[in-house]
């Protein structure tokens, strides 16, 4: 998504590195593979999908990152408004995991590109774009309902809920402090954490991978 800013820490890559590992012992990975990484918002899902980004370049093995936020049927603010509607609203069904799903059916057939939308958060605008992956060998997506697909290769739960990451929420500008967003927070926890039996890795509060 247009806007986000991704800081990484050493910390991030120590974890990513340890994560290569594990995958790497694993031998699943040939050819084109696919790595979901799960967790609620401020979590640390896209820092830790960019840090295992770099770790796998370091290890010579191209790849890219997918943002579940770019895959909302509505863009941010308009979509903001439509929860305040009803708080019924709130869900997966906000998102088009089909299309999600879709391409990684594409990637992992070879397909030489891959066509998704594209968030601009601050001009509340959803466009499309062309991600030419013919030379990647891994796609890496990001996002909190992603482990509602099953077709992963690998697959990471972040277990850190929406009261854990205050800070890191409050330190992003697209987040805000009110009442309701906590309630959101707590429906998409209630969804979300249904999602961590699934995962081959999971992460803990300080990053210690505890699974497996």
């Amino acid at each position: 998504m247009i806007g986000d800013v991704i800081n990484l820490e050493q910390r991030h890559l120590d974890t990513a590195e340890n994560i290569y590992k594990i995958i790497a012992q694993s031998n699943k990975q040939n050819g084109k593979w696919t790595v979901g990484i799960c967790g609620e918002s401020g979590s640390g899902k896209s820092v830790t999908a960019f840090a295992l980004k770099k770790v796998l370049e370091d290890h010579g093995i191209k790849s890219f990152v997918i943002q579940m936020d770019d895959y909302f049927k509505l863009p941010p603010k308009t979509n903001h408004e439509n929860r305040e509607k009803s708080l019924e609203n709130v869900g997966m069904h906000e998102v088009h995991l089909d299309i999600i799903q879709e391409n990684i059916h594409e990637f992992k057939k070879g397909n030489p590109y891959v066509k998704k939308p594209l968030v601009h958060y601050q001009e509340n605008l959803i466009s499309e774009e062309t991600v030419s992956t013919d030379d990647l060998q891994v796609m890496i997506v990001e996002g909190t309902y992603i482990l509602d697909i099953d077709d992963f290769d690998f697959s990471i739960f972040i277990n850190r809920n929406y009261k854990d990451t205050y800070d890191n929420r409050m330190k992003r500008n697209r987040d805000e402090q009110s009442d309701f967003v906590e309630k959101v927070l707590e429906i998409e926890h209630q969804i979300i954490r249904q999602l961590k039996e699934k995962a081959t890795i999971v992460l803990e509060k300080n990053y210690q991978i505890v699974k497996p």
